[in-house]
């Protein structure tokens, strides 16, 4: 139309002189940058459409801080049974698999020459003795040298170590459970002829259990002695529980995670040590966390936001999100409860544009 209107004014110009045409000129430009302001002014003034909406609103409830990781389940205790002394079986008192009492001898290594070894020594040792002290009645009055009296009180006191050495090796020459387990398997038959260091079997206690897991550094200061633990096997649909007892003394640089073992009771041998376990762990029960659903949070580059329905307008706000459920994450701050905020329509949405709320979820 503008355009129109100077293409006209220059035919006009034609017809009349100089001054006339550089007085419509003026007049045309004016006219133009008039209508033009007109018409930007009148763009501006557009409002924005208002859309529809579905919105949530933002209730605080109780949520446990729970965090699942996994571990290995290890016996209470576990040795190996090796021979400290070479020699022949004599007795194996070992059935696979089976219970035994702390202080069961369950190997006896052939030991008759340590006794007789022993039988010999003790025999000196009586000689020693009544040497030693006829010596000591002589030198008391000065019938022999303090020197000859030194080398029997030696002579004793040599015969005595011996007697402890021998004892010592006749310990060694059997094997006995240190502690009420489970025998495993054994390598070796009764009457086998057996090296320092050959493993003949396992002892494993069954009863308690430790179960060794980790948990990332964040979560290391709630973690304290007794703190409930649950876990799930492989094979069973029972949950079973144990307690923390011990943790490690500082976070593992490697992987910046803390090393903890937890105990439980097993009398029934449900639990075998070496399985898998998937372990649930609740750190902290919050009474007051505004949960919102996942998908009403807005991702930008300043971090997560939402938009917060006010007098049918929505505000973006940036908000501190907090422990984060299957469906649900915790907002920290940002917002209060009784807020509104959009649960639809994020895409369209903008700050500060006008929307129609047709329902609230209230759940």
């Amino acid at each position: 139309m503008c355009l129109q209107f100077i293409h006209q004014t220059f035919d006009t110009a034609t017809t009349i002189n100089m001054k006339k045409t550089k007085t419509l000129i003026l007049l045309a430009i004016g006219i133009l940058s008039f209508s033009c302001k007109k018409e930007t002014k009148n763009e501006g003034d557009v409002k924005k459409p208002a859309i529809e909406i579905e919105a949530y609103k933002v209730k605080a409830q109780e949520l446990d801080n729970i965090i699942k990781t996994t571990g290995n389940i290890q016996p209470g205790e576990m040795i190996e049974l090796k021979c400290e002394v070479a020699g022949r079986i004599d007795r194996l008192n070992i059935s696979e698999g089976k219970l035994v009492r702390k202080g069961t001898i369950l190997v006896q290594i052939d030991d008759s020459e340590l006794q007789a070894q022993l039988r010999k020594l003790q025999a000196q040792l009586k000689l020693a003795e009544e040497t030693e002290a006829r010596k000591k009645e002589l030198l008391a009055i000065n019938g022999i040298s303090k020197v000859e009296y030194d080398e029997a009180y030696t002579d004793l006191e040599t015969t005595k170590a011996d007697i402890d050495l021998t004892n010592s090796k006749i310990r060694k020459s059997r094997i006995v459970a240190p502690f009420d387990g489970t025998i495993g398997l054994r390598s070796v038959s009764e009457g086998a002829y057996v090296s320092v260091g050959t493993t003949i079997s396992s002892l494993v206690q069954l009863d308690p259990l430790k179960i060794e897991f980790n948990v990332p550094e964040k979560y290391a200061t709630y973690i304290h002695d007794g703190m409930p633990v649950d876990f799930n096997i492989v094979g069973s649909s029972k949950t079973y529980q144990a307690k923390v007892y011990a943790f490690q003394a500082q976070i593992t640089q490697e992987s910046r995670s803390l090393t903890i073992r937890a105990i439980m009771a097993n009398p029934k041998a449900e639990v075998i040590p070496g399985a898998f376990a998937d372990l649930k762990i609740q750190l902290e029960k919050i009474n007051k966390a505004m949960m919102i659903p996942t998908y009403c949070l807005v991702p930008l580059m300043n971090g997560q936001n939402l938009y917060v329905i006010k007098n049918n307008f929505a505000s973006l706000v940036q908000v501190e999100t907090g422990i984060r459920t299957a469906d649900q994450i915790q907002i920290i701050s940002g917002i209060s409860e009784g807020d509104t905020i959009a649960s639809t329509g994020l895409l369209a949405l903008k700050d500060k544009m006008p929307v129609i709320v047709k329902k609230i979820i209230k759940e």
